[in-house]
């Protein structure tokens, strides 16, 4: 299986730029993924698609996995929006010409059970916990294009705190280097095991190449077995109960 970053199509110098590449996912920027899947015979995660959105002035960035016959499986339309100075870095409101998205999706591929997301949810636990608690997931999806400066602070730490505290694969996807005038990415792809390890990566960290990995469930099922987290959760949520809500996050 083929896992692409974040703006894989399309990377623009404005938002009006991104916003007129918008498609469908039926449109023809997507039919040419669908036919290399086909002519590859791969699935493939195709994360952070310009799709076009609810209104003229705002598109999702939708997170596709098609299988190996080219149809789509899941389309996962980024829900947290990164709508944030940068601290020596650049101003980026993405909620301008994005539409957030608001259901989790997992999906079942010959790589696992997979939760799908996009870039700035990594600062979000709980749609982790979620996707592998509630609904299963074995390989979180994390598909981004992290400013430089975000990602030198706080890339590699939150994926590996992803991996070890839901304890899956942790396959991260991202862009590297500079764009335009107006964009960098800070890079360094990563693949990183339920214990935390880093165990896959591309010897220059900018560059445009692939990393290949061999996920391994027997593992991932006996760090589970061996340090019980879902069970220990589950009974600390009942400990916890008057302040913590139930996991569909409703209150009686």
């Amino acid at each position: 299986m083929l896992f692409l970053p974040e703006c894989f199509s399309f990377i623009g110098s404005s938002q009006p730029e991104s916003l007129s590449k918008a498609e469908p996912l039926d449109g023809p920027a997507m039919a040419r993924y669908r036919q290399l899947a086909r002519d590859t015979r791969l699935w493939m995660s195709l994360g952070g698609f310009q799709e076009v959105g609810p209104d003229e002035h705002h598109l999702y960035n939708t997170h596709v996995v098609l299988d190996d016959g080219g149809d789509t499986v899941a389309s996962y339309r980024k829900v947290h929006l990164f709508d944030v100075d940068v601290p020596n870095g650049p101003v980026l409101m993405e909620s301008r010409t994005t539409a957030p998205g608001g259901q989790l999706l997992i999906c079942d591929s010959p790589a696992g059970r997979l939760g799908l997301t996009v870039c700035y949810d990594l600062r979000f636990p709980e749609v982790y916990q979620t996707l592998t608690w509630e609904l299963g997931a074995q390989v979180l999806l994390v598909p981004s294009a992290f400013t430089k400066v975000t990602g030198a602070a706080h890339w590699e730490v939150l994926l590996r705190a992803r991996a070890i505290e839901c304890q899956c694969y942790v396959i991260a996807a991202a862009q590297g280097g500079v764009h335009n005038e107006k964009r960098e990415s800070y890079g360094h792809a990563l693949i990183i095991d339920p214990w935390g390890a880093i165990v896959g990566h591309l010897e220059d960290p900018q560059a445009t190449g692939v990393a290949i990995v061999d996920l391994d469930f027997d593992y991932l099922d006996s760090i589970r077995v061996k340090m019980p987290i879902k069970e220990h959760r589950a009974k600390g949520r009942q400990r916890l109960a008057r302040q913590l809500p139930p996991p569909n996050g409703s209150r009686e």
